[in-house]
């Protein structure tokens, strides 16, 4: 019973600090406004946001997979026709967004880019490339502040794009 208890506990210790690991995440306005926070993946596609800005203000929130076209549409009803641009095939309901991260590999890719936020003719856009997974996600702040975003990650490094827009319409860019 002893050596059972040595060797679970380690294993379950070890499970649960797996889970809770988390990555950066940061927001920048076109007026300069930080937000800096972590995302965590959950289970089921699902994941944890939390951000806090320079105020002190700290929003939280759950981020819920989508597919491409439901994740296009609400991206450019949000920010309008031509903000985001895609090429490639969609890739992103064929396996797990972090299947490159098991060693698995795909002859397809696909893009994702994003007009920079001040919008200036002939500045480039950011992208992330890879079989890609698409979030979105909605925050609440311990102020009532809430936030609308629309992430892109890549499975191949886990690191994405996307847009948040806040309650008075001021946009975010997001890194992650």
């Amino acid at each position: 019973m002893q050596l059972m208890v040595v060797i679970v506990i380690p294993l379950l210790l070890s499970l649960l600090s797996l889970s809770a690991c988390s990555s950066q995440v940061s927001m920048v306005s076109r007026d300069g406004e930080k937000w800096l926070g972590r995302w965590r993946y959950g289970r089921g596609d699902n994941g944890l946001m939390q951000v806090a800005g320079a105020d002190g203000e700290v929003l939280m929130g759950t981020f819920s997979r989508v597919a491409r076209s439901t994740f296009v549409d609400s991206y450019e009803k949000a920010f309008g026709r031509g903000t985001i641009a895609l090429d490639g095939p969609d890739l992103s309901h064929y396996g797990s967004p972090f299947a490159g991260f098991l060693g698995t590999s795909s002859a397809f890719g696909e893009t994702a880019y994003a007009e920079p936020l001040d919008g200036s003719p002939g500045q480039p856009g950011i992208g992330v490339s890879g079989p890609l997974f698409y979030w979105t996600a909605n925050l609440r702040g311990d102020r009532r502040t809430t936030m609308q975003c629309f992430l892109i990650g890549s499975s191949y490094t886990g690191k994405g794009i996307g847009r948040c827009r806040g309650p008075t319409g001021k946009d975010y860019l997001v890194e992650f």
